[in-house]
């Protein structure tokens, strides 16, 4: 998929604060503003994103209205998802709820929320991805019909419990978030040669969250294979932070999550392995992949009106 022309990007640009003058502006395909977040209020999360030179950022909530939030603090360049964890006990059990996807229809049909997800499937907790399951496949079945991205987050050993749902669904645009959690490239690779219908976000991906495999050392130098990989699918990578935290102990009721305040932390990791690279490929990974993605500036259901309403 190209990126959008040119011309689309002035708009992108005028709706969000200027990236700081060092550093080349992002886009951040991976964030949460969930129920225990509160401590971060919407403005002081747009503020940090703006910060930081994010200019499109995906987020989601728990519940999945939270996401709106951020959109009517940021404006059009913050982009929500739509959550099926309509509760913030759903996030081990949604996939036993039918009525997810009828809460889910009427997200996309409102014209409020641009994608799906992120929705977890662990393997051994979770459905089983080689049948077909009725609310797994319904929300995929969902994104293909209003032409909206799913997010999906898998943790297996391999590459294979993902790759029935793609291949069942060959005309979703999937999200693979933290490319695929503990998988080495070679795993990667051989989703991504299977599934020409799946792109990779590298959020969480940081020796702080997946410390047995991150992609980089602290020091931002990527792992063997990493590099290959992205030269390799230069169009089908993008970063996200993630902000959660601690990962060990997240959906406590006692205690905040405090992601957002180590949003820096998070994005400054990317941007230390992406300066490595070509400045082309830093520049598709770390913004363009994503505008193309998300048919920004070609997708009038992005552009919204500026007065939307609750």
């Amino acid at each position: 998929m190209r990126p959008p022309p040119p011309a689309a990007l002035p708009l992108l640009f005028a709706l969000a604060a200027p990236a700081p003058a060092a550093a080349a502006p992002l886009a951040d395909v991976h964030l949460h503003y969930t129920w225990n977040q509160a401590a971060t209020s919407p403005e002081a999360a747009v503020a940090a994103l703006e910060a930081q030179g994010v200019v499109l950022a995906v987020v989601m909530g728990t519940p999945p209205e939270l996401a709106l939030a951020l959109r009517r603090a940021g404006g059009r360049w913050v982009v929500p998802f739509f959550s099926p964890y309509l509760t913030p006990a759903m996030r081990h059990t949604w996939f036993r709820h039918p009525e997810v996807l009828d809460a889910a229809r009427r997200a996309l049909e409102g014209g409020r929320y641009f994608g799906l997800g992120e929705i977890h499937l662990v393997a051994g907790l979770g459905p089983v991805t080689r049948r077909r399951h009725p609310v797994v496949d319904g929300l995929l079945a969902l994104a293909v019909a209003f032409d909206v991205p799913i997010l999906i987050h898998t943790e297996a050993s391999s590459h294979r419990h993902l790759l029935p749902l793609c291949r069942r669904h060959p005309r979703a645009r999937i999200l693979w978030a933290h490319a695929g959690g503990i998988l080495p490239p070679a795993e990667v690779d051989a989703l991504l040669a299977a599934c020409a219908n799946v792109w990779v976000d590298l959020a969480a991906r940081d020796p702080e969250r997946y410390v047995e495999n991150p992609i980089a050392g602290r020091s931002g130098r990527l792992r063997p294979g990493w590099r290959a990989l992205l030269e390799k699918y230069p169009s089908r990578f993008m970063v996200g932070s993630d902000p959660v935290w601690p990962v060990d102990e997240r959906d406590r009721w006692d205690r905040d999550d405090t992601g957002w305040q180590r949003l820096d932390r998070y994005l400054g990791f990317h941007r230390r392995w992406l300066a490595a690279l070509p400045k082309s490929l830093a520049a598709r990974v770390g913004l363009h992949n994503a505008l193309a993605f998300l048919r920004v500036g070609r997708d009038p259901r992005i552009a919204l009106r500026e007065d939307e309403e609750d």
